[in-house]
């Protein structure tokens, strides 16, 4: 089996952390400081393709985008009882 790459790894995170409780915080998030940037890239590059929806007001929380929701079938009950 081949070694997933750091895209990859982050990918699967925020998938497995929306199935399992509807959102996610930065902090949430196993990566060395030296990997924020990284980290925040691959969130920016999710959002802008519509996996992933950040919330405003200056924190650091993601949720499900329109994508996820429709591909991974996670309803906005689902969702609702997760949070």
């Amino acid at each position: 089996m081949r070694r997933m790459d750091f895209i990859e790894q982050h990918w699967e995170s925020v998938l497995d952390y929306l199935v399992t409780t509807g959102e996610f915080r930065l902090a949430d998030f196993p990566y060395s400081t030296d990997e924020e940037a990284k980290v925040l890239t691959v969130l920016g590059d999710m959002e802008a393709s519509g996996f992933l929806e950040g919330t405003t007001g200056g924190e650091l929380v993601w949720k499900a985008g329109p994508k996820v929701t429709k591909l991974m079938n996670l309803s906005e009950e689902r969702l609702e009882r997760l949070r």
